[in-house]
């Protein structure tokens, strides 16, 4: 898998000089990527998101990007949760600084909890998944906004950011 990542990245990498490219970042709110409250249910969290947008032409671009969310937890538990992306967008609407796009792609999720010395559960647990992702998103001169669901968090994600 690591092996893969590399390869896409440098093949990205070596491409991004003959077409489009633009780096940026944001925030990210996920339904399911706040961690944990005391009950032990799984709640509401935000995160920061790194990405960049390799537009093929006018209707095509992928969007690689890294998502690390802030998850909260009981006293003495320690939560890690982050997300790789992989989306292709399709541009279907652009008017004037205004544009609206179709995304689909995989993710790689990763979560870790580290319980402590808690007497119950101690010690940590980690797990890592591949899923898809599915939803919209819009533009506006350099920022976005995009909706989309993960399969591997089962979660949904409100993105906003800057692109440059």
């Amino acid at each position: 898998m690591k092996k893969v990542l590399l390869f896409a990245l440098v093949l990205f990498m070596a491409t991004a000089a003959s077409a489009q490219f633009k780096v940026g970042g944001g925030l990210t709110i996920g339904t399911e990527a706040g961690g944990i409250d005391d009950d032990g249910s799984e709640k509401m969290g935000i995160g920061l998101n790194l990405r960049g947008d390799y537009a093929f032409n006018e209707s095509w671009s992928i969007a690689p990007g890294f998502t690390f969310f802030f998850p909260s937890a009981p006293d003495g538990v320690d939560i890690t949760y982050w997300q790789l992306n992989a989306d292709a967008h399709y541009h279907f609407a652009a008017e004037g600084d205004f544009g609206f796009y179709a995304l689909g792609g995989l993710n790689y999720s990763y979560v870790k909890i580290d319980w402590g010395d808690n007497e119950f559960w101690g010690g940590s647990s980690d797990d890592s998944e591949i899923g898809l992702n599915l939803g919209a998103g819009a533009t506006m001169q350099q920022f976005y906004g995009e909706l989309k669901y993960d399969t591997a968090f089962e979660q949904l994600a409100l993105s906003v950011g800057i692109m440059f």
